[in-house]
Order: structure tokens, then C-alpha cells, then sequence
């Protein structure tokens, strides 16, 4: 079925359109927690005192941190943790195979620890390609990060996975 597999124009009927909003949350411990997954020493994503004397509310959040999503049990996938959108169309990927495709981040502003974001996302792109065992599709999603408290896109992203 995969092989037969083919874009839709029900699927691209879907190009543009917003899932539900999600809360995404930048606490100090997450802030501090991926700066040290990524090897960063900088004080700037721990030391609280010395952000704000550097003019920042709070400890900055590492380029590539966005935040966490809010965890909602049976709403969020269980093991990465991400939203499940309700009520939204489906693609129905036939395909079993899935690979990471990339992420393009684009910050407008900082973040910081103590920041509550809004995130919409909606898809973007589909590519079907020939691989080396059968075709291949390429869904990207774009996602638009808006700070809850002023209302400013402060991040927007390309995601894409590849299905085969």
C-alpha cells in the first residue's frame, strides 16, 4: 500500500490550516537542565542574578530550547511528550518508517525562564519521493511561538519528518 501511496488534494486542502494552540512552559530547571545537556557553560542560562544584571529577566534559554510542552495525561504523545491534536484532519501516513527531517528555528526575541508560550502550528509541505526501498514522504510543519504574556511571536519553526 505504501508504494501506491500518493498526495491528495484533501491532503493539500490542509496546507495552512492551525491546529489547537498548545502551552509550552520555559522554567529554570528546563532552562538549565538542556544548557547542560548541550555542553553550555555560559552563566547566562543558570545564574539568575548575573541574567538580570545583563539587562535579561531571567536565565536565557539555550538556542534550539523553545520550552517544554505541557503534559497532559491521554493529550500528549507518551513518549515524547508532545501534543496529540484533537479534532484536526489527519494525513493517515501509511508508512511505518520515521526519521527526524530537521528543524529550522528562527527567534524574534529571547527567551527566558518564567515565560509561558502559545504555540500554533499547521502543515506546510508534503514531498513524496523515490528512495532506496520504496517512497518516501516529506511532511513539514511550520509552528509559530507567541509569549502568553505580551502577545509577541518571540520563535517560529520548520519541522520536518520523513515517512518511508
Amino acid at each position: 500500500m505504501a508504494d501506491e501511496f500518493e498526495i491528495t488534494d484533501e491532503m493539500r486542502a490542509q496546507f495552512g490550516v492551525d491546529g489547537t494552540p498548545w502551552t509550552y512552559e520555559v522554567t529554570t530547571t528546563s532552562v538549565r537542565m538542556y544548557a547542560r545537556g548541550i555542553g553550555s557553560d555560559d552563566p547566562i542560562h543558570y545564574d539568575v542574578d548575573f541574567a538580570k544584571s545583563q539587562g535579561f529577566r531571567s536565565i536565557v534559554a539555550p538556542l534550539g530550547y523553545i520550552g517544554t510542552p505541557v503534559f497532559l495525561p491521554g493529550k500528549n504523545d507518551p513518549t515524547f511528550g508532545f501534543p496529540r491534536r484533537e479534532g484536526g484532519p489527519r494525513l493517515n501516513i501509511p508508512f511505518k518508517g520515521l526519521l527526524d527531517g530537521g528543524t529550522e528555528t528562527e527567534y524574534l526575541d529571547v527567551i527566558c525562564a518564567g515565560d509561558v508560550l502559545e504555540e500554533t502550528s499547521h502543515l506546510a509541505d508534503l514531498k513524496l519521493r523515490d528512495g532506496p526501498r520504496g517512497k518516501m514522504l516529506f511532511v513539514t510543519n511550520e509552528a509559530v511561538y507567541t509569549d502568553k504574556a505580551t502577545g509577541k511571536v518571540v520563535a517560529k519553526q520548520k519541522l520536518t519528518s520523513i515517512h518511508m
